[in-house]
């Protein structure tokens, strides 16, 4: 039973890791190739709800 216990925590810590993007450079983001797709978002406004 502890050992299950340890095994799960250190998958937890390693998924947490990996997550916070600890193990490597993520370059420009998680969707790189959508942010070069993007057609003029200098357009784009934003405006509140009415």
């Amino acid at each position: 039973m502890r050992i299950a216990f340890l095994v799960l925590l250190l998958a937890n810590l390693a998924l947490l890791v990996w997550g916070q993007g600890h193990l490597g450079t993520q370059g420009a983001g998680r969707e790189p190739e959508r942010m070069a797709q993007q057609l003029a978002p200098e357009k784009l406004r934003i405006v509140q709800a009415q």
